[in-house]
Parts: C-alpha cells; structure tokens; sequence
C-alpha cells in the first residue's frame, strides 16, 4: 500500500496530483487503504477464531465501500 499510493511516484494516482492539496489528499489515502490492511485485514486473516459483531463488519465494509469507490475514480500506471 505504501508503494502502490506514494505520493511521489504512485501506482495508482487517486487524482491530478497537480496541487500540494491533491498530495496531501495522496498522502492520507495511503495511510488509510495501509491501516485497513493492517488494522482490518490481517487479523482477520490470521485469526480465525475472531468474531466481530454485525455492526464491526458493517463499520468495515463501510470503509471497505468508500475505499473502493475512491479506486474506481483512480488512474492506475
């Protein structure tokens, strides 16, 4: 995640990357989508006696949505 949304060489460029404020919004996706990997994801991967209520997974799929839908909108190299 943090290759693929550097904001100085991305892979997949979440806008024009014209502007300090396109960097900065870059920037902080690329925390996001790495914190959902990490915080999210990989306990659930590796745990597999985890159970989450049905408001945690829907909390989750929540941030998995508007993820997602800021991929949809990306150019990707």
């Amino acid at each position: 995640m943090m290759a693929a949304f550097n904001e100085q060489a991305p892979v997949v460029s979440l806008n024009a990357m014209a502007s300090d404020s396109d960097k900065d919004e870059q920037f902080g996706y690329r925390y996001i989508f790495a914190g959902a990997q990490s915080g999210i994801r990989n306990p659930r991967g590796h745990e597999t006696d985890l159970v989450d209520t049905p408001d945690v997974c829907l909390d989750h799929l929540s941030i998995a949505s508007v993820l997602l839908r800021k991929l949809d909108d990306a150019g990707v190299r």
